[in-house]
């Protein structure tokens, strides 16, 4: 089954990516985004992460509307969901060296109470790979089953469903147990209900992509008006404290998401030609996902003769920058050596390329959602 590729998801991956690291990076100096502006700033910036749970799915919906790709799982257990154990365990090491140094608890403890937490409940990043498994998951049985349903009705099910599950975590309150808490606080990120419209548009936006492409065309006014529209409605319902969460798993966040979705692709079909860089930040985006907090984490480190920390918006980008190119050569370097791409994942194809090159100059595939 010959695979086809997407240039505007090349476009739309590496800005997803890189949202996420320029937010992360912001934060670092700007103390978590206590200051307003970049409260605002960094709450709009959140959409990177709905972004890559439609890619994940646009693609394979374009690739194989029809069909179920060879080794479909085994792939991607060997090259995404074992790099999520290693970085689990890694990240689970480096806290539990900070939980040991700074309460006295013992290293080994301290290491297996983030372990189990990071691989069975998905707390920390790599919480976004377990979501994208229950989606492929989804992605086999709608294969199957989808055609007895209309478009329409699933659409507005999915979307009836997203909405009543965020709503319900955005504006109710737990009960007074540290279950409860836990679970408002983060569990409920990993569960498919709070993504299930990102996934259902885009298995249908996939299958039927040429239509796509005609209908942003048409409305491409209002594509280019609706980011405008709905960011200002997540800006205003933050101000007025009604939802207080800053992150992509709000009611207000689905309509923003969306509306940046329509308009990152309206504007990747206008190039002729997907700008190197961002062809470049897509290949090495899941290495760039999994690596930058640990970067970010390293620079705060690093003497302030250096610059990385009190140089305001330079700070930033000297963040932003470091740790995406950073993650970039780590992952590079890792894809030439004998079993590196199982603890980092693949290096993604480039736009151009349709066969995977030999393994130790440039190894295949891998970015979320970039997979055969």
């Amino acid at each position: 089954m010959e695979r086809k590729l997407n240039s505007e998801m090349f476009v739309l991956r590496s800005i997803a990516c890189l949202s996420i690291a320029l937010l992360h990076a912001l934060y670092r100096v700007y103390d978590d985004g206590n200051t307003p502006w970049v409260e605002s700033v960094g709450l709009l910036l959140t959409f990177g992460t709905p972004v890559f749970v439609f890619i994940s799915q646009f693609v394979l919906s374009f690739a194989y509307p029809d069909g179920i790709p060879a080794k479909f799982w085994e792939k991607r257990i060997k090259y995404i969901l074992l790099p999520y154990f290693f970085f689990g365990a890694l990240y689970a090491g480096l806290k539990g060296l900070d939980m040991a140094g700074s309460e006295g608890i013992p290293l080994l403890q301290a290491f297996w109470y983030f372990l189990w937490r990071h691989w069975l409940l998905g707390d920390f990043h790599g919480y976004f790979i377990l979501i994208i498994f229950q989606f492929y998951a989804l992605f086999l049985l709608f294969q199957k089953h989808a055609k007895k349903f209309t478009p329409r009705s699933i659409l507005i099910a999915s979307f009836v469903i997203n909405v009543a599950y965020l709503g319900f975590f955005n504006f109710t309150k737990p009960v007074d147990t540290v279950a409860a808490q836990y679970i408002w606080d983060k569990l409920y990120w990993v569960f498919s209900p709070g993504w299930i419209f990102y996934f259902t548009v885009a298995y249908y936006l996939g299958r039927n992509e040429a239509w796509f492409r005609e209908k942003l065309k048409q409305f491409r006014l209002a594509v280019c008006v609706l980011p405008v529209v709905t960011g200002a409605f997540v800006l205003f319902v933050n101000g007025q404290g009604w939802i207080t969460a800053h992150s992509s798993k709000r009611i207000d966040m689905l309509l923003f998401a969306m509306s940046m979705i329509l308009l990152l692709f309206t504007v990747a079909s206008a190039l002729k030609k997907v700008p190197r860089v961002l062809e470049w930040s897509s290949r090495y985006s899941f290495g760039i996902y999994l690596l930058h907090p640990l970067l970010l984490a390293l620079f705060v480190k690093l003497p302030s003769s250096f610059g990385l920390q009190n140089l305001g918006l330079f700070s930033v980008l000297l963040q932003f920058v470091g740790c995406v190119v950073g993650s970039a050569i780590i992952m590079n370097i890792a894809n030439r050596i004998p079993g590196g791409a199982f603890v980092f994942g693949r290096v993604g194809i480039g736009i151009n390329q349709r066969k995977p090159p030999k393994p130790l100059d440039k190894p295949i595939s891998t970015s979320i959602g970039n997979m055969n």
